[in-house]
């Protein structure tokens, strides 16, 4: 009989946790600190618990940073997640939310990295000033990659950095549990 923790598998988990960034997904210890998510689609679900948590230590009097959450998906009317709570949560200050849709009748196509770009210099505020927490959930093949260019492009033009200096922030970020992604294909 072979232990859990002497099997094959649990030495490939444990080495993954010191590398995988989805084990890092928790927020800032101190709730002052600001967090922006990005979660299009089915990408809400971890952050619907990140903005309860939020909203209840504001509701409780502590001091919470910015909650910024940028969420896309099709049409408003279809398939817009949570919509009710999540306007409620913004209604009562506890939450900023900027929602994208890609495909409402007689409009251009928005999707989160247009509402990320829109806002870039009240991002690169909340990451250079105030040490926001930057997360991101959902699809790999695209819109975490183009999230992820985009971040680079705001650092870059709102914080007057070349390429290489946007990709040391970026890594640095990355490297403090700032910058965080969980993503699929």
């Amino acid at each position: 009989m072979t232990l859990l923790h002497e099997s094959p598998e649990w030495s490939q988990a444990r080495s993954r946790t010191d590398h995988d960034d989805r084990y890092n997904w928790r927020m800032p210890m101190k709730p002052i600190i600001p967090i922006i998510m990005v979660g299009p689609g089915t990408g809400l679900a971890p952050f619907r618990g990140f903005v309860q948590e939020r909203h209840h230590m504001k509701e409780s009097g502590k001091g919470v940073g910015e909650t910024r959450l940028y969420f896309g998906c099709r049409r408003k009317s279809e398939d817009f997640l949570y919509r009710e709570e999540l306007e409620s949560y913004e209604a009562s200050g506890a939450l900023v939310l900027r929602a994208a849709f890609s495909r409402e009748p007689d409009q251009p196509k928005v999707y989160v990295t247009h509402l990320l770009r829109e806002d870039g210099a009240q991002i690169w505020s909340l990451l250079s000033q105030e040490n926001a927490h930057f997360y991101v959930c959902g699809d790999a093949k695209h819109m975490a990659k183009d999230v992820h260019s985009v971040l680079l492009e705001l650092t870059r033009e709102h914080g007057g950095k070349t390429v290489e200096q946007a990709e040391a922030f970026i890594k640095q970020m990355k490297t403090l549990g700032r910058y965080v992604v969980d993503a699929w294909s």
